[in-house]
């Protein structure tokens, strides 16, 4: 159980959970994400945030899990375990297998800008909820 903590404590994700987002539902920064969002966002993510690829995923899914919990501490636990999972993912960007689908984008926003995009994306309407996978939609068609 101790090495479980210790793992956890000095996992890349603890690195960024003191990171919370300070802004969650404030105008000013919903402003500031949507100009940050449109200058550095919008090309593979959609203008409103709504427009995903099998690149690019939808990202006003990210609290789809959390907003479904209904103890709130476990959900404020949640949100801010995704805030930390986006703050390094934006920052790091997204690599899989050589192949770069996100540039990282630390030496070209700064958190406080990272943070308004987070309260840009929070703002937007939420996702339709995924009935089927694209799994089960090509299973479906042969």
């Amino acid at each position: 159980m101790h090495r479980l903590f210790l793992l956890l404590l000095f996992s890349p994700l603890a690195a960024h959970a003191a990171e919370t987002m300070p802004s969650r539902g404030d105008p000013a920064a919903i402003n500031l994400g949507a100009t940050v969002f449109q200058a550095n966002c919008a090309r593979c993510h959609g203008e409103q945030a709504t427009q995903p690829s099998a690149e690019a995923p939808d990202l006003r899914r990210l609290n789809a899990f959390c907003l479904q919990l209904k103890d709130s501490a476990l959900q404020a636990r949640c949100l801010q375990d995704v805030d930390a999972y986006f703050m390094m993912s934006v920052k790091a960007g997204k690599v899989r297998a050589g192949i770069v689908y996100m540039p990282p984008w630390r030496d070209v926003l700064t958190a406080q800008e990272i943070w308004a995009v987070r309260s840009f994306i929070d703002s937007r309407p939420p996702a339709t909820p995924r009935l089927k996978t694209s799994v089960d939609i090509d299973h479906a068609a042969h």
